[in-house]
């Protein structure tokens, strides 16, 4: 299953640059925060997390929070996540957590 997809800007808005480790510690805050150790020691690394997004990346991309501008049927409002942006515009996303 694929779990990033292509974009547009229109698809998403881009809220601010991010690392693979600044992207791991947004997305606990935004669950809460709290996660058993027993779990956290079996979490990826977050440069294992986002390969493929990591992988799609060529020299000058950079990483992006970003949430969805448009409306999804399996989300309440849309969704949050992470975007490969190239200059300037989010090409890749990923879905983070729906809300």
């Amino acid at each position: 299953m694929e779990i990033d997809r292509a974009v547009t800007a229109e698809d998403v808005v881009l809220l601010k640059e991010t690392t693979p480790q600044e992207y791991r510690a947004w997305l606990l805050d935004l669950t809460g925060g709290f996660v058993p150790d027993d779990l956290r020691l079996r979490m990826p690394s977050p440069e294992e997390e986002l390969k493929t997004l990591l992988d799609r990346m060529q020299p000058g991309d950079q990483l992006w929070l970003a949430r969805s501008r448009v409306y999804e049927p399996h989300a309440l409002i849309g969704n949050k996540g992470i975007a490969v942006v190239r200059e300037g515009a989010a090409i890749w996303y990923r879905v983070a957590l729906h809300h």
